[in-house]
């Protein structure tokens, strides 16, 4: 499993990217999340997503898909997690 983090001034047109870009690709998301970032008057919001597979290059690949909107900004990808965001054990 591996979590996708990702800030974006547009959190709809983010997620919905990415919950497209996961679809198409076939991929399993454990779980998501989106939240206002710290100093909630930027405008800018924090997006994780748990993804249920074993290669690291597919979640790179779904990364760079996702950061190719505007509004999309620093994009971080973590090893294998044991945990989902919402920090119930998978």
């Amino acid at each position: 499993m591996y979590l996708l983090q990702l800030q974006a001034t547009d959190v709809h047109a983010a997620l919905g990217r990415l919950l497209d870009q996961a679809r198409v690709a076939g991929l399993k998301l454990a779980a998501v999340s989106a939240q206002a970032a710290a100093g909630a008057d930027t405008g800018e919001y924090t997006i994780r997503a748990s993804l249920d597979v074993s290669d690291r290059e597919i979640v790179d690949r779904l990364a760079r898909r996702v950061a190719s909107i505007v509004g999309v900004g620093a994009i971080e990808v973590s090893g294998e997690c044991a945990l989902a965001p919402d920090g119930i054990a998978r």
